[in-house]
C-alpha cells in the first residue's frame, strides 16, 4: 500500500495481463477483493463506504459498508471505446445497480438512463468537478498569446473535423494529454492534426503542471463529437479551463446546458465554434475576467462534489429513506 496523504492509502493489486479478458477477469477480481480484505485487516479498520466508479468492478453482494455506485459515463455506449465487452459491462452494471444503496451519475441525461435501466427512481446527479488553484500568478507575469488550449485524453470522443478547421485558422494550438485512440481512422486523424505546424502536443503531463501550462493560452476548447456516449458525459476539461481563469468554447451537450453559464460559449455549428474561438482568443483579458471564471469554478470543486456524495452515503448509514440529491444550481435553478 502507498500512503498518498495522512488520510488516503492506495492499494495496488498485481493481476495477470489482460485483466478484462474472459477467464482472466474472474481471477483478477478474486485477487483484488482478497487484497482489499487483507489491507483492511492490516490497518485494523472496517469499511464504512464502498464506492466504485468502474464499469468492470462488481460491488460485493453483502457487507456492512454503504454501497455506492458512481457512474461517470454511458458505459454501455462507450464499451467498445474503452476496449471492453458491452455484454460484460451490462452484466456488471445491472449487478451493481441492484446491489448499490446509493447510485449517482454525472449528468441528468445519464441519471435518467440509469433510472429506466434499473427501474429505481433514486438515481442522483453528482457531476464532475475541478481542482481550484491555491496560488495564482499575477496577470503581469502571464506569458499569454492568442492561442487555443486543448486538455484531456485524445481519442474518438473528439470532433476531428472541427479540430482541423480550428487548425486551418493558423492560430497556435497547445494540446495537453495522452493519446488513447483505439481505431485506425482515429489514429490517422490524430496523426494529421498533431502534425500540423501550428499544433504543439505536450503529451501526458503531471496534473500539477497543467494550470501553469494553461497560462500560455487565451481560450480553452471542448470539441466533442455529437454521439450517445458524449451526450451522457460531463467533460472535466470544461471546468478545468474555468478553474484556470480561461473563457471556454464547447460543443453542445446536456452537461454544458446544466452548467447554464454565459462563461461557456456553446456552439451549435462548426462555423459558430470557430467564430467564438477567434473572438475569445483575441479579446482583452484582465483580472476581472479571470476572477469571474474562477469564482464560478469554485462552485464546482471536487470538495463540493465529495461532500454531496458523502451526504448521500451518510443518510443511508443513519437509516434515512433514500431520495434524490438536490444540487443547488449556481444560476439559482436546481437539478436532480
Amino acid at each position: 500500500m502507498d500512503r498518498i496523504s495522512a488520510e488516503i492509502l492506495r492499494l495496488r493489486v498485481l493481476v495477470p495481463p489482460g485483466p478484462f479478458r474472459i477467464g482472466v477477469r474472474e481471477i483478477a477480481n478474486f485477487l483484488m477483493w482478497r487484497a482489499i480484505r487483507k489491507a483492511l485487516k492490516d490497518v485494523g479498520g472496517r469499511p464504512l463506504v464502498t464506492l466504485t466508479l468502474s464499469p468492470s468492478v462488481r460491488l460485493p453482494r453483502s457487507g456492512r459498508a454503504v454501497q455506492v455506485l458512481h457512474v461517470t459515463d454511458d458505459w454501455l455506449a462507450g464499451a467498445e471505446l474503452m476496449g471492453l465487452s458491452r455484454r460484460h459491462v451490462e452484466r456488471i452494471l445491472r449487478h451493481n445497480l441492484h446491489e448499490a444503496d446509493v447510485v449517482t451519475a454525472v449528468t441528468p441525461h445519464l441519471a435518467s438512463t440509469l433510472r429506466q435501466l434499473a427501474l429505481r427512481p433514486d438515481v442522483s446527479v453528482v457531476p464532475n468537478g475541478c481542482e481550484i488553484p491555491t496560488q495564482t500568478k499575477s496577470m503581469a507575469s502571464w506569458k499569454r498569446m492568442p492561442a487555443v488550449g486543448l486538455v484531456g485524453q485524445l481519442n474518438e470522443r473528439l470532433d476531428f473535423d472541427l479540430l482541423d478547421q480550428i487548425a486551418d485558422t493558423g492560430m497556435p494550438i497547445e494540446v495537453i494529454g495522452p493519446r488513447r485512440e483505439h481505431d485506425a481512422v482515429a489514429r490517422a486523424r490524430l496523426d494529421g492534426f498533431l502534425g500540423r505546424a501550428n499544433v504543439t502536443w505536450f503529451g501526458e503531463v503531471p496534473a500539477a503542471a497543467v494550470p501553469g501550462m494553461l497560462e500560455r493560452v487565451s481560450v480553452g476548447i471542448t470539441p466533442y463529437a455529437s454521439n450517445e456516449f458524449n451526450h451522457a458525459s460531463f467533460p472535466l476539461k470544461t471546468l478545468e479551463y474555468l478553474s484556470a481563469g480561461l473563457p471556454v468554447v464547447a460543443t453542445d451537450s446536456p452537461a454544458v446546458q446544466w452548467l447554464n453559464t454565459e462563461l461557456i460559449k456553446v456552439a451549435q455549428t462548426e462555423q459558430e465554434f470557430i467564430r467564438h474561438v477567434i473572438r475569445l482568443a483575441h479579446q482583452p483579458f484582465d483580472e476581472y475576467v479571470r476572477e469571474k471564471n474562477q469564482t464560478f469554478a469554485r462552485m464546482h470543486s471536487w470538495n463540493a462534489r465529495a461532500e454531496q456524495l458523502m451526504q448521500l452515503a451518510d443518510s443511508v448509514d443513519r437509516g434515512v429513506i433514500r431520495g434524490s440529491l438536490q444540487i443547488e444550481h449556481p444560476a439559482g435553478g436546481r437539478a436532480e
